[in-house]
């Protein structure tokens, strides 16, 4: 029997969801990259594991921003070749 290797990858707007993904990753050594625009607001953030990549698309009030922060870590650039499977990130 041939075994099957399957990836995740989405977007999601649903904070609880994408939440689930950064307390997961707290046990399973998952990190979360996010990028801010020059006033300071985070506008882009993803959670990156050996096999999942899960960008968060709903809205960042200030509550989610601090878990974020405090969960993540600041990047400048990020960027998924899915094509590849490489999440690339420059800080």
């Amino acid at each position: 029997m041939a075994t099957v290797s399957f990836r995740l990858e989405g977007e999601v707007k649903d904070w609880e969801l994408f939440y689930g993904y950064i307390k997961a990753g707290e046990k399973n050594g998952g990190k979360v990259f996010y990028r801010e625009n020059q006033n300071g607001a985070i506008t882009e953030a993803v959670y990156f594991s050996g096999a999942k990549m899960v960008a968060y698309t709903g809205e960042i009030t200030a509550e989610k921003a601090k878990i974020i922060r405090a969960q993540g870590y600041k990047v400048k650039e990020v960027s998924y070749n899915a094509e590849q499977g490489i999440l690339k990130i420059i800080q």
